[in-house]
């Protein structure tokens, strides 16, 4: 497919590594296809000594990322088969990675970063807000635990923030992500 299509775009400028999520008209929504393609590129230049750093940011102008693809969880589930299981031990599996990848790692967020969003930026080395940034977990709206690491970032919010969000399911801007 052409690079334009691509789901996730990866450049190297400067010793640096440059991934892009590029779903823009999905608000960014994670597919089990751009997990892959995530943990592949951040496995190849953990192990490459020419990049020195990795940028993650987004196509749009709404989204970061609005979280897992709930379409595709939904059709799988309904096929019968175990593709969203699949997702959800290797999109786990990729966050946790970022936790702990061995190079800095910089996330630049605007708009929407809810959900498998949260996840992807939670383990980055440092995280850069916009003044439009709206994050927040909404699958407890649907009656789900806040997931992709939740339990983890969200207890380590200043008073009981995260566990309101964690409950509550809202959202917050900017300022209150810098607080």
């Amino acid at each position: 497919m052409p690079a334009i299509e691509r789901p996730v775009l990866a450049a190297v400028r400067n010793h640096v590594g440059h991934l892009t999520l590029n779903r823009p008209a999905g608000l960014n929504a994670v597919t089990l296809e751009m997990v892959r393609l995530l943990q592949q590129q951040l496995s190849a230049w953990a192990a490459d000594p020419t990049i020195h750093a990795v940028v993650l940011r987004a196509n749009g102008e709404k989204a970061f990322c609005a979280g897992g693809d709930i379409r595709s969880l939904y059709d799988s589930f309904q096929r019968g088969d175990t593709e969203h299981e699949t997702f959800f031990e290797e999109e786990y599996a990729l966050d946790q990675y970022i936790h702990a990848y061995p190079k800095p790692l910089l996330a630049l967020m605007d708009g929407f970063v809810l959900g498998g969003g949260m996840g992807l930026v939670q383990g980055a080395s440092l995280r850069v807000v916009t003044e439009r940034v709206r994050m927040g977990m909404p699958e407890v709206g649907i009656g789900y635990f806040p997931d992709v690491g939740g339990s983890y970032f969200l207890s380590r919010l200043p008073g009981e923030l995260g566990t309101y969000m964690g409950v509550t399911g809202l959202q917050i801007r900017a300022a209150d992500a810098l607080h």
